[in-house]
């Protein structure tokens, strides 16, 4: 029953919404550090302290972007658990004993 179309298709759609959200939290993790150093150079200009806010957007950001990307990567890790330990306990239901 795992290989008829409707369970094909379910595993498809699945796969592209992890797909969609593994990308969405790149975006976010980079996003954050654009706006971060955006912001701290629209305030150097704004209060004339050149590379204070800058450099405060940039250790900021790369906090929120490292965040972003370490859950990210414990996420994979743990997909990547749960696939190895369905793939073994299918083909050791699948060998003749």
């Amino acid at each position: 029953m795992a290989n008829d179309p409707a369970s094909r298709r379910r595993r498809r759609l699945t796969g592209i919404a992890q797909a969609y959200r593994d990308s969405q939290e790149v975006m976010s993790g980079a996003l954050s550090l654009a706006v971060l150093i955006g912001g701290g150079y629209w305030l150097d200009m704004k209060f004339g302290t050149q590379p204070l806010f800058i450099l405060s957007g940039l250790v900021l950001g790369c906090l929120t972007a490292a965040v972003a990307l370490r859950q990210l990567l414990v996420r994979l890790d743990n997909r990547s658990r749960k696939s190895k330990t369905t793939e073994t306990s299918h083909s050791q239901r699948d060998s003749p004993a």
